[in-house]
């Protein structure tokens, strides 16, 4: 049977659950889960309602707690899971004679969205999300900026749940240099919380841009904080780039509407299906230069691949403006990735790529680029 982004499958003895996406197995902190009546210690069950999905939580031995989630309409073949689990685990209880049996199936380890101990979060291209409190934190606030008297400096957030929060349970701490300077306003706090849950399953530190504003003057100083955080259902993407062959990632700017996106529902169909029912996804995609010969003339454009499937492709105007980026990359054999967000059903999907135009890609990306190019 299938859960919210995953599948299940249970004999009586043994569950597996196998996650769809990548979203997924973060949010189970593993790439695959076989549970065993060895491994079951306990199983609670919160059902769904009209605007939450529900959960299974399952307390397991030598494991970390892990949850499946669920929506309403596949809520009663999880009721009838639990029941089948709180059988297993009561079957296990009254076996009191039976020594205590050790797994030999080795540790899990978290699914790893990147490498390294933190996760970069998308952004707009801008830095559009607030942060309130800051304020209370400008003491903080003065020890990260220096002794300048006014200014302003893109630095690195990350953001960290604060259950404890006696105020609000879905608090969002916002950290510089690990010093608290502030919290996500609290319907922002509620959005986030469950993406920010996932990257913490995956034992991962969330983290995106910020920009810090200050002004000091005698006995005065304020501030103000700001992230560049992209909407909740596309911080992180739902595939991978391939790490086998050299590449490059062009930073995410401005939105440009993919074309043909119809000619190619067998593939953008299922992408979309994985993430339902948000009907919005963030792909990965890659981008190569393509000449087509007309009836009287010969044009270049930009095509979009998802793991190596078509997907669309942009129009004249937009590929004559992201040219001058693909094309020398692809003439040197490096492959050009940038974010494209898909929004719809199986039946439309709509593909944006977000990426920024060459006159507006940072200064150290393009001198990255040059350096590349000329050593290919």
């Amino acid at each position: 049977m299938d859960g919210y982004g995953i599948s299940v499958d249970f004999d009586g003895q043994q569950l597996v659950v196998q996650p769809k996406n990548v979203l997924a197995k973060v949010a189970l902190g593993r790439s695959r889960l076989v549970v065993t009546s060895a491994e079951l210690v306990s199983a609670s069950m919160t059902k769904a309602g009209l605007f939450r999905n529900g959960r299974l939580d399952l307390a397991l031995r030598d494991e970390a707690p892990c949850q499946l989630h669920f929506t309403r309409k596949q809520q009663a073949d999880f009721e009838q899971l639990y029941r089948g689990l709180l059988s297993l685990c009561a079957g296990v209880a009254t076996a009191t004679e039976a020594p205590r049996r050790q797994s030999t199936r080795p540790r899990s380890s978290p699914v790893e969205p990147t490498a390294g101990k933190s996760l970069l979060l998308r952004g707009r291209g801008w830095f559009g999300q607030e942060v309130v409190g800051e304020s209370h934190y400008f003491k903080e606030l003065r020890g990260l900026v220096g002794a300048t008297s006014t200014g302003e400096r893109e630095m690195v957030a990350q953001l960290r749940r604060e259950p404890s929060n006696r105020h609000d349970r879905n608090a969002v701490q916002v950290l510089i240099e690990g010093r608290l300077v502030g919290y996500l306003p609290r319907e922002s706090a509620a959005e986030y919380a469950t993406p920010l849950q996932m990257v913490e399953r995956a034992g991962k530190a969330a983290q995106c841009r910020a920009r810090v504003w200050w002004r000091r003057g005698p006995g005065d100083f304020i501030a103000s904080v700001s992230l560049d955080l992209a909407e909740p259902a596309v911080l992180f993407a739902i595939n991978e780039i391939d790490g086998r062959s050299r590449h490059m990632a062009i930073p995410s700017g401005r939105s440009y509407q993919l074309t043909r996106e119809s000619d190619h529902l067998d593939v953008l169909g299922p992408l979309i299906t994985r993430v339902h029912p948000q009907g919005k996804a963030l792909v990965v995609a890659s981008l190569r230069a393509l000449e087509r010969t007309g009836p009287r003339s010969k044009s270049e454009v930009v095509m979009v691949y998802v793991d190596g499937q078509e997907i669309g492709e942009l129009t004249k105007q937009t590929s004559a403006k992201l040219l001058p980026i693909v094309r020398p990359l692809q003439e040197a054999g490096i492959t050009c990735y940038a974010d494209v967000v898909l929004t719809g059903n199986a039946l439309v999907v709509e593909a944006k790529l977000n990426i920024s135009p060459p006159e507006e890609l940072p200064h150290d990306f393009v001198r990255q680029l040059q350096r590349v190019v000329k050593q290919a």
